[in-house]
């Protein structure tokens, strides 16, 4: 990273240069000189090689000490700087630039130069989509029903309670991910969620649909609210997230409601003559998958198995405008019932 400031790095209308590595020992890794015209300024540089969330705001935090003691500007330089990142370095002072051409320059009450947009040339091997994404999403999803425990082992509680499984070895490297996301933080023995809508964001975007091997049409004999009741041991049984909006948000639909269960023929035997497949006319469609996502946190609705919010949330969120609109209103519902007393 220092080789591409040896020659100079341009950040229109400045040029940024190399000046002097420093030692192992000191407070930051380099010193960076930015030439505009006859004008010359100089930073103390800590630089990074990841540009995860925690990184960043380590990097910040020691160019900030290590210009407390000298007359340099305090910069960071990683692979990638957000816009979001760019606008939190603004607020505190200190100049950001990465190797992707984005960077702001920024001198107290004399100049500001500030660039974004370009995409993320050095993207990390380990992606963050994996910790909110499938089975090892449940350990993410939790902490949006309680946001603090005291061990990974309440956590594995609280999962299983809710109707999932996940080995304590994911749990433990998803809480890392989500740590450095800053979305989750230790302190003293306690994990405690920080950001529960940038956590609500991170599931939406890595959310995928549910692996389904197989979908009927039904038709009832008997109203759904009825066969929901009828004995069916082992088998799950929960509304799609869509299809369980009404209880978390105000949104009309016409499309078919869709049902999920591990095992659609034993669902139909338990049902005898009170339900039968369709060509026409179809009540509600059954779709058979073991995605644990789907069953998870299901809460009964007037005798309904009910998805989560959470589960409405992502499958709302990646849909249509409309649909975007009304996971606004699921959010809602999560944030407010976690800030009052976790759902």
């Amino acid at each position: 990273m220092l080789s591409e400031f040896r020659d100079g790095y341009s950040i229109p209308p400045l040029l940024l240069r190399l000046k002097k590595v420093l030692a192992p020992a000191s407070a930051a890794d380099a010193i960076l000189e930015a030439t505009w015209d006859s004008q010359k300024f100089e930073f103390i540089a800590e630089f990074k090689s990841r540009s995860r969330p925690l990184v960043f705001e380590e990097a910040v935090r020691q160019a900030e000490a290590a210009a407390a003691e000298t007359s340099s500007y305090p910069m960071v330089v990683l692979p990638f700087i957000s816009s979001n990142q760019l606008d939190q370095l603004v607020e505190r002072n200190v100049s950001g630039v990465d190797l992707s051409g984005n960077g702001v320059i920024t001198i107290p009450n004399r100049m500001l130069v500030y660039r974004s947009g370009m995409k993320n040339q050095y993207p990390e091997s380990a992606p963050t989509k994996y910790a909110y994404r499938g089975a090892t999403s449940l350990v993410a999803r939790v902490f949006l029903c309680r946001s603090t425990y005291n061990s990974l082992a309440e956590i594995d509680d609280e999962i299983r309670r809710r109707g999932g499984t996940v080995a304590t070895s994911t749990i433990s490297k998803a809480l890392k991910r989500m740590d450095e996301d800053l979305i989750v933080e230790r302190s003293g023995g306690v994990l405690r969620l920080l950001q529960a809508d940038k956590l609500l964001e991170n599931l939406a975007a890595s959310y995928r649909p549910p692996n389904v091997r197989r979908q009927m049409a039904i038709q009832c004999n008997r109203s759904i609210e009825v066969l929901a009741q009828i004995s069916t041991p082992n088998l799950k049984l929960v509304w799609s997230g869509r299809s369980s909006l009404d209880a978390y948000a105000v949104m009309g639909r016409d499309d078919v409601p869709v049902i999920y269960t591990d095992n659609i023929t034993r669902l139909l035997d338990a049902w005898g003559d009170g339900a039968k497949e369709t060509t026409r006319f179809a009540d509600f469609e059954l779709a058979e998958t073991d995605d644990a996502t789907v069953f998870f946190d299901a809460r009964p609705v007037n005798g309904l198995p009910y998805a989560s919010p959470i589960q409405a949330y992502v499958e709302c969120k990646t849909g249509d405008k409309r649909e975007k609109e009304t996971a606004d209103q699921v959010a809602r519902v999560i944030l407010d019932g976690l800030s009052i007393k976790g759902l």
